[in-house]
């Protein structure tokens, strides 16, 4: 036999065939000399807490009981049950104006639009009122006031070469190919070598570094247009347009552009860039249009310039000058017919035109209308001097030449007289004469002649002459009106082996003349 006394604190005596024999309670393990606790919540076995939502299992020294974690309440019949903290503002801690939202064992406050805050704190929005900060700024919240900030000093820098529109698919490395702009948010510019911007056309899907490229759609802002919205496009199987959303962009004092954006809608979405050099501030010709080619912007012929005949269109315009001969022609026309403009040239290859605009884009060429300048010859018949030249034109396709040069011929006449002919004359200075109203410049030109006609001037930089021979000196000033008071006398004239005047031997011409 036995008695409760005999056995563990926390077991009975119980007789079993006429023995007496100690058995843990109900709760406890053991052979009855000791009993131990059962943790029931261990094992979902012992306990029944696991078949209810929200409900969890607490241990007590010989049993159990099941609690209910925080948005739930207890019910016998059911277990633990949701509480709707929204049902009633003394369950839930929202601010009054902000919107309780109810979930299952949780609830979440939210400002309503025009407030900011975390709804459990709301304040009004400055922000939204849209006149605080100038339209360069941004205007940012934060709990109790509010700050105007210029996203120009203000970026996160991004300088990805994957980004580019030329990076393509890569069959080969795949698995290093695709990025992802998930969790992109906030004010950037986009850099490389040179500053980027987002395009602003379709991108191809499985470019720049992605599977799904993001583009622009909407044109960008100048300086003074400030902070402006537009549309963020993905090209994927709904077309160019697929899951549009918008960002901001601004352009800077600097010339580049910053973007607010944020994070596209799941991963292999990617913002693509391209060089951002822009038309603005290109000055073309009427003729011509702005276009960006490789990235750089130029001026380009207008496609709807009408072509005449080969002769007409190709004929130069020629002015014929003292000091200078001017020939052009219209650049578009001869890029029309197929000619080249970079190589273009007179008989001196190296004399090659300039691109210039005016009332069009032209192609000129400057010469003097002396004997070798850019290969030209100058003739004298006694009555008519006549300068001429050829200007050739290659014709070209992508920059190959594929036929040979076309030669347009083109001459200048001037009547043979002192003045003409000093035009290729040794030399010219350059004097100041003094009066009574102060300094007056006149230009004098002075060369040698072979004859006393003065129509055959010495061209050549040096003249060899034996000490017997006859010098006539042509001497010519320009730069005095026709009312001037002035005449021009030469009295003294000499010459020196140099161009330094006052070195070496001088060699009289003409003495107190």
């Amino acid at each position: 036999t036995c008695s409760d006394s005999d056995c563990h604190p926390n077991a009975t005596c119980s007789e079993f065939g006429g023995y007496g024999e100690c058995t843990c309670k109900e709760g406890f393990a053991g052979d009855g000399t000791s009993c131990n606790d059962i943790d029931e919540c261990q094992d979902y076995y012992y306990n029944n807490c696991y078949y209810y939502d929200g409900c969890y299992c607490v241990n007590t020294i010989g049993s159990y009981f099941c609690n209910c974690y925080s948005g739930f309440e207890y019910t016998e019949e059911i277990g633990c049950l949701d509480i709707d903290e929204c049902a009633d503002s003394s369950l839930n801690n929202c601010d009054p104006v902000a919107i309780c939202i109810n979930y299952y064992g949780y609830y979440t406050c939210i400002c309503p639009y025009g407030y900011y805050g975390d709804g459990y704190h709301c304040e009004i929005n400055e922000c939204l009122q849209g006149t605080l900060c100038g339209s360069n700024e941004e205007c940012i919240k934060y709990i109790g006031s509010y700050s105007c900030i210029d996203p120009c000093s203000n970026h996160t820098v991004l300088n990805d070469p994957w980004r580019s529109t030329s990076n393509t698919y890569n069959y080969n490395n795949w698995n290093n190919w695709y990025h992802c702009d998930n969790g992109l948010s906030g004010w950037y510019r986009f850099k490389g070598e040179y500053d980027q911007q987002i395009p602003e056309h379709c991108i191809p899907q499985y470019s720049c570094g992605t599977a799904i490229p993001i583009w622009m759609n909407g044109s960008h802002p100048t300086v003074s247009d400030g902070i402006v919205n537009r549309t963020a496009c993905s090209n994927w199987y709904d077309g160019c347009c697929t899951y549009p959303y918008n960002i901001s962009v601004k352009m800077c004092p600097g010339g580049f552009y910053i973007y607010k954006l944020q994070s596209p809608p799941s991963c292999n979405y990617a913002y693509c860039t391209e060089s951002n050099y822009s038309c603005s501030g290109v000055d073309c010709a009427p003729d011509e249009e702005c276009r960006i080619v490789g990235g750089v912007p130029g001026c380009y012929c207008k496609t709807g310039i009408q072509q005449g005949n080969l002769a007409d269109d190709l004929k130069p315009q020629v002015t014929c000058g003292l000091e200078n001969i001017e020939v052009r022609f219209s650049k578009c026309l001869v890029e029309k017919w197929g000619y080249s403009t970079s190589s273009i040239h007179l008989r001196d290859y190296s004399c090659q035109g300039i691109i210039e605009r005016s009332d069009k884009s032209y192609i000129t060429f400057i010469t003097r209308p002396a004997d070798g300048s850019c290969g030209g010859s100058r003739r004298n018949n006694g009555s008519v001097i006549r300068y001429t030249n050829t200007i050739y034109l290659a014709s070209s396709s992508d920059g190959v030449i594929v036929r040979d040069d076309i030669p347009i011929d083109f001459y200048c006449d001037y009547p043979s007289n002192m003045e003409i002919n000093l035009l290729t004359a040794i030399s010219s200075y350059v004097v100041s004469v003094i009066n009574v109203a102060g300094t007056a410049n006149f230009t004098i030109t002075m060369g040698l002649f072979q004859d006393s006609g003065y129509t055959t001037p010495y061209t050549d930089s040096q003249a060899w002459l034996s000490s017997s021979s006859i010098l006539y000196v042509g001497v010519i000033v320009t730069g005095a009106t026709g009312s001037s008071p002035f005449v021009l006398v030469m009295k003294n004239c000499y010459a020196t082996p140099t161009a330094d005047s006052s070195y070496g031997p001088r060699y009289d011409i003409l003495t107190n003349q």
